[in-house]
């Protein structure tokens, strides 16, 4: 442990870094307004509010947007039952005259309160220090709520659709409401360009407002004329206003459809791109099609004759179809009673498409299969007998109390099983049912006690034949 004295350079920078920690906490309070330590206290006065219920302590004090000072203190007056509140305003802004106007403002619609302040009339009287404003000049503040309750239900109404409808107007177009007013300046400017070409217009200007007037004379002059163009433009209106949940949803689709429409035009145009070729590749054959329309012409007429004589048997299938809708009408109970009949047939004839080159061979192969003859040894005639293939071995003589190393027996051969297995074409051997008793697959070529073994591929849905009822719905 070392108790030697701290040296200077170490007390020094414990110094500097307590006064760092000093600066920062000084820095942050007066971020979120806090009085300066110990700093001398200005040129404050009071004014008196009828509501100040959401004025809070260091709220801002602004004339004409621009700070001057703080809400120091606020207490209500028993007399007048008004919120006294303690302002104290900027050295260089200070003294307040008595002229001055004081109101509550909100700088957002969540409530967020400020003192609006006029400075007076300059040479008028003064508020000496401590003093407080006169309570005629305290305008009266309104509320949000105060101007919603002052609307008839209807109004009100209105204004929640509207409310509603400019949300869902504005959703996810936060960028392109940013954008039109980072346009207004530029839409002002040439405002302000188009005004000018009036002016200097002056006279066409003033010739299209006398022309106006002898169009509505001539208008007045076909009041009859007029008065049905207006009937029918009111009949018009009266049927979109029936229509406006179909005019809303027609503009809220419209923006989608503009971007479907700008993706579409634009594949189309890659695709003329890309079928350009094709379609200088077509030209000699279109070339060649004239002559095949041309001959069309000659083969109209016999076309015509054809589709002539179809009128006969449109005549006889007006009588025909109805007979053929009363006999399918009459097979509908039938074919509701084959479902079941179907539901036990079809697992059969599933199966039965699985062997499908099974039973083609063995119908192939048996004429073949009969077709051997031999001498009989005894009557001196012709004999025949029966080609069978069958595997001999230890197992045709004896019975063994377990499976031998030698045993493939597979009683579910696979559709195609005696094929190469395209999954294992080194295996050129017929496949087993399993290799569980010599251990698992194993290539030929192995001792003769123990040939080669691989393990047929999944029957179905197993590894034998599973024939199951099909639900009947």
């Amino acid at each position: 442990m070392q108790k030697s004295a701290p040296s200077f350079p170490r007390i020094a920078a414990m110094v500097v870094f307590a006064l760092s920690c000093f600066g920062l906490l000084l820095f942050l309070w007066l971020s979120f307004g806090g009085p300066i330590p110990l700093k001398p206290k200005g040129y404050r006065f009071e004014v008196g509010f009828k509501e100040a219920t959401q004025l809070a302590l260091e709220a801002d004090v602004r004339s004409a947007g621009v700070p001057i000072g703080k809400v120091r203190a606020k207490h209500v007056d028993p007399k007048s039952n008004r919120t006294i509140a303690t302002i104290e305003v900027d050295r260089k802004y200070a003294p307040i005259h008595r002229d001055a106007r004081a109101s509550l403002r909100q700088k957002t619609i969540l409530g967020e309160t400020f003192v609006e302040m006029t400075m007076g009339t300059k040479g008028s009287p003064t508020v000496p220090e401590g003093g407080r404003l006169d309570d005629n000049q305290v305008r009266p503040s309104h509320e949000l709520d105060e101007i919603l309750d002052s609307l008839d239900p209807y109004t009100r109404r209105a204004w929640r659709t509207w409310l509603q409808d400019t949300g869902e107007a504005i959703h996810k177009r936060g960028r392109d409401l940013n954008d039109s007013l980072g346009n207004l300046p530029g839409f002002v400017e040439s405002g302000g360009d188009l005004l000018q070409v009036l002016d200097e217009q002056r006279g066409a200007l003033k010739t299209l407002v006398r022309d106006t007037g002898v169009v509505f004379g001539a208008l007045t002059e076909r009041e009859s004329q007029l008065e049905r163009l207006i009937t029918a433009q009111d009949d018009v209106f009266s049927a979109i206003a029936n229509e406006q949940e179909s005019w809303a949803e027609t503009f809220r689709i419209f923006p989608t459809f503009l971007d479907e429409s700008k993706a579409t035009f634009q594949r189309l145009e890659r695709f003329s791109v890309k079928a350009q070729p094709v379609v200088a590749d077509l030209e000699p054959a279109m070339r060649d099609l004239s002559p095949t329309l041309r001959d069309l012409g000659t083969l109209a007429p016999d076309l015509r004759r054809y589709f002539r004589n179809f009128d006969p048997l449109i005549d006889v299938s007006l009588r025909s179809m109805p007979a053929t809708r009363e006999v399918l009408r009459g097979l509908e109970p039938l074919l509701a009673e084959l479902h079941p009949f179907l539901s036990q047939f079809n697992p059969f004839l599933n199966y039965v498409g699985v062997h499908s080159h099974t039973l083609s061979d063995m119908f192939a192969n048996l004429g073949v299969a009969t077709a051997a003859k031999v001498k009989h040894p005894r009557a001196g005639g012709t004999g025949h007998y029966l080609r069978q293939f069958g595997p001999v071995g230890p197992e045709s003589m004896a019975i063994q109390p377990t499976r031998t190393s030698t045993n493939r027996g597979n009683a579910y051969l696979n559709p195609l099983g005696v094929m190469t297995n395209p999954e294992q074409p080194k295996f050129k051997i017929l496949p087993s049912f399993d290799c569980r008793h010599i251990g698992g697959e194993k290539e030929p070529g192995g001792t003769p006690s123990t040939p080669g073994c691989k393990v047929q591929r999944s029957y179905g849905p197993g590894h034998y034949p599973q024939i199951r009822e099909k639900p009947y719905r």
